[in-house]
């Protein structure tokens, strides 16, 4: 029942691992290059750059989780990918004090499963 509610047509294992793992590298990639452009898009355009970590952070989790394969739990995928790409780029985020902050490094994850369910979600609706 919740495989047909979730857009389930693939047969097999809940969660494409080779698929997810890429999509972990995808959205590690997104986070670590828009971190490093951070400090130019702050000079360019102040207003944005005082959003621009956060925008990153949720693009990251989408790119991640929208390849599904054939993946047959679509929304347990998502998450998955974009937990994995969040705690690939954990470690970076240790070196600046806010990132050390245990509420901060929670409510990330939580985005990140959020986001990657989400979409993940909507990629198994388009896939049924």
């Amino acid at each position: 029942m919740i495989r047909v509610f979730l857009g389930n047509k693939a047969t097999g294992e809940p969660i494409d691992v080779p698929v997810a793992v890429r999509g972990a590298a995808v959205g590690f990639s997104v986070l670590i290059v828009g971190g490093l452009v951070r400090p130019v898009v702050r000079s360019w355009a102040p207003v944005l750059g005082i959003w621009w970590i956060p925008l990153v952070t949720v693009v990251a989790f989408a790119v991640a989780s929208c390849r599904i394969g054939k993946a047959a739990l679509p929304a347990v995928h998502g998450a998955v990918a974009a937990l994995c790409s969040y705690l690939l780029a954990f470690p970076f985020s240790l070196f600046v004090p806010a990132g050390r902050d245990p509420v901060q490094i929670l409510l990330i994850a939580l985005i990140a499963v959020l986001t990657g369910s989400l979409v993940g979600f909507l990629r198994g609706l388009m896939r049924a």
